[in-house]
């Protein structure tokens, strides 16, 4: 008998082990969300403007984007790179919160509000935990990664970068090849030596963006301000006989390479799933290099008559 219940026993673990394994369940976009509340290094909050703006928490993953702005152009580019989860740092329909209260009968807001629908996108919002992300603020180590400055940056972290000398017009030059930065614009003297920046990427209003210029700092570098207030504020400060400048890279390329970051941070704790970094294009172009970019190539470039 004891003979029996051995030979059963034994049966039924070939039977066991013959069964084929049961496939995990997906990971859906709230089960990363999840995981990034963990990573950032800070408590994460539910204020401010960090949230699922369009699709279903419980969508299953099939890759992750991350990009710049959430553009009609970085939507395409995620779906033909077969990724339905954009984590876009700036917003989706066009305003800082999101709000889309005044835009349900808006022609656009309906036609990529449908393309997201028909293709199982979901769009969240990375904005102020990225910022707040510690030690370094996440675009600001993504920018600095790629302009070289990693081995600058001071703890406890600050938005003051040390760099070797160089001048104005120099630096300017830096940030124009390194970016492919089309419409860059510099306030001051290109000649005025610089050895030490402050940097607020993205948008800088007068203040923070006066005391900065005020600082120890010789040149302060901005994603993009109005011309009436932090604009002619720094070019009265260099009519005012202050040795000071002011660089002005345009929003999408002051903070773009910070979701190039993003994409790597998510890859040490979402392995399950494709992580792609989708570059978005400038928004402009200028003059002597008028170009038409659709999906980030270039397609057209003339010179107009």
């Amino acid at each position: 008998m004891a003979e029996l219940t051995r030979r059963g026993a034994v049966t039924a673990g070939l039977a066991l082990a013959a069964a084929p394994a049961k496939a995990a369940a997906p990971l859906t976009v709230s089960q990363v969300l999840e995981r990034m509340h963990g990573q950032t290094g800070a408590p994460w909050f539910e204020r401010g403007v960090d949230r699922i703006i369009a699709g279903d928490p419980g969508t299953p993953v099939t890759g992750i984007a991350t990009t710049m702005m959430c553009t009609f152009d970085a939507l395409k580019a995620a779906v033909a790179a077969r990724c339905n989860l954009v984590i876009t740092h700036e917003p989706t329909f066009w305003s800082h919160p999101d709000t889309v209260t005044r835009l349900q009968d808006d022609p656009l807001y309906r036609t990529k509000l449908a393309y997201m629908k028909a293709h199982n996108l979901v769009s969240f919002h990375f904005h102020d935990h990225w910022h707040g992300k510690k030690p370094v603020d996440g675009i600001h180590q993504g920018m600095a990664d790629r302009m070289g400055w990693s081995g600058y940056i001071t703890e406890p972290y600050d938005r003051h970068i040390n760099l070797p000398p160089t001048t104005l017009g120099a630096l300017a030059r830096e940030f124009q090849r390194k970016l492919d930065d089309r419409t860059l614009r510099v306030v001051g003297d290109p000649a005025l030596p610089v050895k030490r920046i402050a940097v607020s990427w993205g948008n800088c209003s007068l203040i923070p963006g006066a005391p900065y210029l005020n600082s120890d700092c010789d040149a302060l570098v901005i994603g993009e301000e109005q011309d009436w207030d932090l604009i002619a504020y720094a070019q009265d400060l260099v009519t005012a006989g202050r040795r000071k400048g002011l660089i002005i890279l345009g929003h999408v390329l002051s903070e773009q390479w910070g979701m190039d970051y993003a994409a790597t941070w998510l890859r040490g704790f979402v392995p399950e799933v494709p992580v792609k970094f989708i570059r978005i294009i400038e928004p402009y172009w200028n003059l002597r290099k008028p170009v038409f970019e659709i999906g980030t190539r270039l397609l057209q470039t003339r010179v107009l008559p």
